[in-house]
C-alpha cells in the first residue's frame, strides 16, 4: 500500500502527538491533582504503623482478647478523630512557612499563624489524653505499672527502665 505524499505530514503529525501524549502522562507527579498535604499522607503507612503500636502494645502488657478489643476500638477512634486535625495541621503549617517567606508578611501575622498551629496540636493533645485515661480504665493495675514504667524509660532516655516489669 502507498502512501500520498498529502497523507504522510498528517500521519507523522498524529503519530508525534500521540507520542507526545503518553510520554506527559510519565512525568505527571504521583501527587498531582491532589494538595501538597494530601500528599504527604500515606494511608498504608498509618494503618501500619497503627496495627504496629497496637502489637507492640499488646505484648508490652500481655493484654487478653477482651483488653486488645476495647483498647483496639479507642485506639481506631483516636486515629480517625485525629486524622482530619492533622491534616488541617499540615496546611497551616504549609501557610506558615508561605509567610516566613513572604517579604509583606508582618510578625503579628506570623504569630498569629503559630497560635492556630498550637490551638490544633492542643485538640490532639486533648484528644490522646481522653483516649489515655479510657484505655487505662480497661488495664489492670499490673498493666499500668508496666506502662508506668515504659513511659518513664521513653521520657528519661533510658531504656531499661521501660522494660522493666511489674515487680511491686
Amino acid at each position: 500500500m502507498k502512501m500520498s505524499k498529502a497523507n504522510k505530514p498528517t500521519l507523522l503529525i498524529v503519530g508525534l502527538l500521540t507520542v507526545v501524549g503518553l510520554s506527559v502522562t510519565q512525568f505527571v507527579p504521583a501527587w498531582a491533582g491532589k494538595t501538597l498535604t494530601q500528599a504527604l499522607i500515606d494511608p498504608e503507612m498509618e494503618t501500619a504503623l497503627a496495627n504496629r503500636f497496637k502489637k507492640r502494645f499488646y505484648n508490652l502488657i500481655d493484654a487478653n482478647d477482651e483488653q486488645k478489643s476495647k483498647l483496639s476500638s479507642l485506639f481506631s477512634r483516636q486515629l480517625d478523630d485525629a486524622r482530619p486535625i492533622r491534616a488541617q495541621i499540615r496546611e497551616e503549617v504549609m501557610d506558615l512557612s508561605d509567610l516566613i517567606a513572604d517579604e509583606s508578611a508582618s510578625d503579628e501575622a506570623i504569630r498569629k499563624q503559630v497560635a492556630e498551629i498550637r490551638e490544633l496540636r492542643e485538640k490532639i493533645q486533648e484528644k490522646r489524653l481522653n483516649t489515655i485515661l479510657e484505655a487505662r480504665s480497661v488495664l489492670s493495675k499490673d498493666q499500668k505499672k508496666i506502662v508506668s514504667n515504659r513511659l518513664k524509660g521513653i521520657m528519661t532516655g533510658n531504656p531499661r527502665l521501660g522494660w522493666l516489669r511489674a515487680t511491686e
